[in-house]
Formats: structure tokens, C-alpha cells, sequence
């Protein structure tokens, strides 16, 4: 027993311990030690050859919650514990680290009756959930489900055309998998147009959401915030923590988030899952915008950067390859090297070279012997919720969805625990081996039925922009200007492009940076094939280019000379002609899932 205490590790506090049994019951024992950042699992019966144990860091967990077995001879409770451990997979040759969903279920029946072996296991979820969630807890706190939060609400807004199309299906077998884990309670809703996400968020009523989450690539949540940012109360409106998960082909935001978490640069599903997890840890950090004025007066809000000349030229003329996913960026590239231009324009800039940057329940759910939640596989239809606001023709009750590479238990298995997540899933399906064991109220039941504002009434909001001049005046004398040939222009204040091109590796999401990056006419096809090569890895700064600069600034204006080209924002292609913005300072919140904010320094 000293030895398992001791594997936590020096310094590190052990907050929890305890002997408890396996999960179906084969006379197996574990001895438990949990820490703020692991949780430690000895195997004690039957003795394993080797001092085995399996440490499960924490930042891998969703969730955890409570069961109860429907034999009534049985005054056994139970917890299991979600995690998605980096595991490594072989492909011929090579091998990478993925995330691989696994459940452990423990057996608490040190009392002889249910109702204190149930409060034990629940002392156990809630320590561990506090632990996910960033609650501060020690091993002197009375650690109960009052100390979480109440259950958190989340609007899922779904393109299903974004990237490869696949939105659905990974939402399907993934994202509400996982969440439902994390016992976070969904509306989701598949947006049908251009706009459609923009028009929701102005009109549903933001008491009733923890969080709105653009479940597609980035354009999605440009929609949200410039939605937000029209509401007559966008100062409030524009607090809501806001999240992304990765269904489109550009995903820089998504990137962003995994590199900030300290996560292995990977795309597609592996992404996805990453930035599940996080979002189940619910973290949220200080989000710039940075409000951007065209030559027509229309003013938007920015996460992600403004481009022009070849960077936006490929995002835009890929568009015809969008059913390649990713891919479509480095077809794009070839294409435009081909035939490479370069456009005339003067571009100002303010430096910031002065810069330093800047009553809850606690649920139980049923489960099957594998850790699985008994879900009922259906159809995703437009709208989808386990909150209880289905509608007849328009909405469909979540039943769940259950991964389909989950084994099903052998019919020898003994009857698994079971447990309670919402009043919505259809308890018919369930086991009548086990019984729900649910506590407290019922959530309130959030809604987003309103009528759409058309797009001629809307009116942007926002802070002032105190370091700009109208665009038919000169820009104030304490910017640089300068007028060149420009290969591309790229103002960014994020560290991804895409979810491979790692742009701007300094930058964090609340420094009150731009960073101004761009490249001048006269570079040649290899050097900027050199070039973007090694954006991959954010080697780029290595190569010290000529060609190349690199400035952070708190303003910029991008003024074309060259009749023609392409100007985009955030990946959406905008009017042609002069553009400038500034930056605003953490007037946003996304949900990052770690509490910890690089600082940048200049």
C-alpha cells in the first residue's frame, strides 16, 4: 500500500484512496491513489509477476459517473472512469500516437449497505470531475457533487457541408459520444445556408447556454461571433465562451487550440478528438478579435487573420477542390506556383513594439460491461438534443449513438451497472438487469425558436476603433508606410493558417498582437516552395529570407494598387479594395480546455 502512494510521485498530494473491486467481477482488486493531475491504479488480486501499475493522467478523462446494479442482493455501487489515452498505432513501417477511448469501472462494496457505498462512489466521480473540470480541491476539502457546477448547456451549431462532408458522421460516432461522457447536456442544430449560424445567435436568449460550439472549419464560428456582435447587447453577448470542433478543411482555430494544449500537431479525426477532450474540460481563455473595415464601410469581426495576394488566392481558388479535405490547400499551392503573381499595394502599420503580452448534480448513467453508454443508434435529423426540445417533423430526441467499434458484451457477461443522464433517452432500451439511479431537479430547458433577422437589418456593433482613420484619410503619422510588389500579405493572430501550417508559433490567443507577416515580389518558386514547406513546423523564421518580414502590430491597412485580386477574412472572400483593422484585447472567450495562457514576448 506505501508502494502505490509513493508512485504518485514526490510533492504530488494524494487527494483520494481507496480498494475496490473490477468491473464485470472477477475476483480482481485494484487499490486507487488519486493526485490533482493522475490517477494511479495498482493491480493487487490476483498478484500480477511485476509491481504493475497503470497511471492515467487526468487531462486524458471526460468523466466519470456513478452506477448501481438492479439485483437487489447486490449493495454494490460503481464508477467508471472515460478516458482517451495517446496510444501508439502501427501502419507498415511507420507508427504515430492516437487517441484511443477506454473505460474503467470500479466496484466499491467496502460497507454492507448500497447507500454508502453509493456515497463513496460518488465521492470518487465528483473528486475526479472537479479534477477535469479545473476545480480547485485538496485533500483536506469535503469533496461532494456540490462543489461542481451545474451541468453545462452547450448550442452545437453543425454544417454538415463543411470539409469532406463528414461533419455528420464524426459528430455522430464522436463528438456527442464523448460529450455525453463529459455529462454535458447539447442542442444541436444543422445549419442550412449561408448566414443560417449568424441568425440564430442573434436571437436566442444566452442565459440559458454555457457555451456556443461551430461544430465545421472556421467560417462557421465567423458566422457566431459577427451574430453576436450584431445583438443590441453584443458586450454581453460576446462573453459567451465560444468553441470549435474541427469539420471543415481549413481548421486553424481547432489547430490552435491543440497546439496551445501542448498536443502533437494532427489533422482530421485526431484533431477531432483532441478538440473534444478539451472542450469537455471546459477551460475557457481570453479571445482578441480585431474589428475589420472594408472600402464600403462594412465592419466585421475577425479570430483568425485577413490575407492577400497568394495566400488568399489559393484559399479561395481551392474551393473547387473542397471534397479533398485539406489536401485541397496543397493542390491549391501547386496550382498558384504554377503561375505565380505578384500585386502592387501600399501597406501601413502601427508597431507594438512596446508589447508584452499583454446546486449541481451528479448524475449516473447506464452502461454496458465494456464502459459504453447504452445508446440507440439513429439518424442525426436537422436538430438534435438530449434536452428535451424535440419537435414534431423538425427534431428527433437524442437516444445517443454508440461508437461502432465498441465490442457488445458476451451474453455471459454478468448484467452490467447502469446509470441516469437525461430525462430524454428512452429508458425502454436499457437493461432490465439495472436500474437508473438519478438525484435533483431537472435542467431548464433552453430554446432557440425565433425568427431570423434579415440580412438588410443588421447593424454591427462593437468597441470603438480608436486607432484607426476613416480609410479616405491618411493614416495617423505614428504608422509606417510602405508601397511595394507584394507576393502575399498575411495579418494573423493566431499560430495556425491551417490545421498544418503552423504560421505564427509565437503567437497566443489574448497577446493584443497582430502579427503582420509578408512577403515581397522577387522571391523565387523554389525559395517559396522552401517557404511553406516549412511552415509545417513553424521552421519558416529559420530560413531568415530576405524576402520575408515578420512585425507584430496593433493596427494595419492593406491598401491594393493592382486592379484585381483576392481579399479574405478568416477564409471568406470579401470585397476588393482598401481594408484595415485594429486589434481589440480578450473581448472574447474560447473554450481551450487548459487553464494555462502562453505570454508572448517581443
Amino acid at each position: 500500500m506505501n508502494m502505490v502512494l509513493g508512485a504518485c510521485g514526490e510533492g504530488s498530494e494524494t487527494l483520494l484512496h481507496g480498494e475496490f473491486g473490477a468491473y464485470p467481477p472477477k475476483g480482481t482488486r485494484y487499490a486507487l491513489s488519486l493526485t490533482r493531475t493522475e490517477l494511479h491504479i495498482q493491480h493487487l488480486v490476483p498478484k500480477p509477476d511485476t509491481d504493475h501499475r497503470t497511471v492515467v493522467q487526468l487531462i486524458d478523462v471526460v468523466g466519470c459517473h456513478t452506477m448501481r446494479s438492479h439485483t437487489i442482493a447486490d449493495q454494490s455501487a460503481f464508477f467508471c472512469v472515460y478516458i482517451y489515452p495517446l496510444k501508439k498505432k502501427k501502419v507498415a513501417v511507420s507508427s504515430w500516437r492516437m487517441r484511443q477511448r477506454t473505460a474503467r469501472t470500479f466496484q466499491v462494496d467496502s460497507a454492507e449497505c448500497y447507500e454508502d457505498n453509493q456515497i463513496l462512489a460518488e465521492k470518487w466521480a465528483a473528486a475526479i470531475k472537479c479534477l477535469v473540470l479545473g476545480i480547485p480541491i485538496s485533500s483536506k476539502t469535503e469533496i461532494s457533487c456540490s462543489l461542481l457546477p451545474h451541468r453545462r448547456r452547450l448550442l452545437l451549431l453543425l454544417n454538415p457541408f463543411g470539409g469532406k462532408g463528414n461533419g455528420l458522421q464524426w459528430c455522430q460516432n464522436h463528438i456527442l459520444p464523448m460529450i455525453t461522457e463529459a455529462d454535458i447536456s447539447f442542442n444541436l442544430i444543422q445549419t442550412e445556408r449561408q448566414n443560417h449560424a449568424r441568425e440564430l445567435v442573434q436571437n436566442i436568449n444566452l442565459a440559458e447556454w454555457d457555451g456556443i460550439v461551430a461544430i465545421s472549419g472556421d467560417g462557421l464560428l465567423y458566422e457566431v461571433i459577427n451574430g453576436l456582435m450584431e445583438r443590441p447587447d453584443w458586450e454581453e453577448a460576446i462573453k459567451m465562451p465560444l468553441g470549435i470542433l474541427p469539420c471543415g478543411s481549413g481548421n486553424a482555430l481547432a489547430a490552435a487550440i491543440n497546439f496551445s494544449a501542448g498536443f502533437e500537431q494532427v489533422l482530421g479525426q485526431e484533431l477531432l478528438t483532441n478538440c473534444t477532450l478539451l472542450l469537455c474540460h471546459g477551460a475557457v481563455s481570453p479571445l482578441d478579435l480585431v474589428s475589420i473595415t472594408t472600402s464600403s464601410g462594412t465592419r466585421s469581426f475577425s479570430f483568425l487573420g485577413v490575407a492577400w495576394g497568394f495566400i488568399s488566392d489559393v484559399d479561395i481558388e481551392s474551393e473547387k477542390y473542397r471534397h479533398m479535405g485539406p489536401v485541397r490547400f496543397t493542390l491549391g499551392t501547386m496550382v498558384r506556383l504554377a503561375s505565380l503573381n505578384t500585386y502592387r499595394g501600399r501597406l501601413s502599420y502601427l508597431p507594438a513594439w512596446d508589447s508584452t503580452a499583454h446546486r449541481p448534480i451528479l448524475r449516473s448513467i447506464t452502461m454496458a460491461a465494456n464502459g459504453s453508454l447504452p445508446f440507440q443508434r439513429m439518424p442525426l435529423h436537422r436538430t438534435v438534443s438530449d434536452l428535451g426540445l424535440c419537435e414534431e417533423r423538425h427534431t428527433t430526441c437524442f437516444q445517443g449513438v454508440q461508437p461502432a467499434d465498441e465490442p457488445t458484451p458476451s451474453p455471459s457477461s454478468p448484467p452490467p451497472p447502469s446509470s441516469f443522464h437525461s430525462s430524454s433517452f428512452n429508458f425502454e432500451t436499457l437493461s432490465e438487469e439495472l436500474v437508473a439511479d438519478s438525484k435533483g431537479p431537472q435542467e431548464p430547458n433552453p430554446s432557440v425558436a425565433a425568427p431570423a433577422i434579415s440580412p438588410s437589418a443588421r447593424q454591427m456593433h462593437g468597441p470603438v476603433d480608436e486607432l484607426l482613420t476613416p480609410l479616405d484619410q491618411p493614416v495617423p503619422k505614428s504608422w509606417v508606410t510602405m508601397e511595394d510588389d507584394f507576393v502575399s500579405v498575411l495579418a494573423i493572430y493566431q499560430t495556425h493558417l491551417g490545421a498544418d501550417l503552423l504560421m505564427a508559433p509565437f503567437a497566443c490567443f489574448n497577446d493584443g498582437l497582430i502579427h503582420l507577416c509578408f512577403i515581397k515580389a522577387g522571391i523565387s518558386r523554389a525559395a517559396l516552395i522552401r517557404f511553406f514547406l516549412t511552415i509545417e513546423k513553424g521552421a519558416h523564421f529559420e530560413l531568415e529570407s530576405p524576402h520575408f518580414t515578420h512585425i507584430p502590430v496593433r493596427a494595419f491597412r492593406i491598401e491594393p494598387l493592382t486592379r484585381k485580386g483576392i481579399l479574405t477574412i478568416d477564409g471568406e472572400r470579401v470585397e476588393y479594395g482598401p481594408i484595415q483593422g485594429q486589434i481589440h484585447h480578450g473581448i472574447a472567450n474560447l473554450i481551450t480546455g487548459m487553464n494555462q495562457v502562453k505570454i508572448a514576448t517581443f
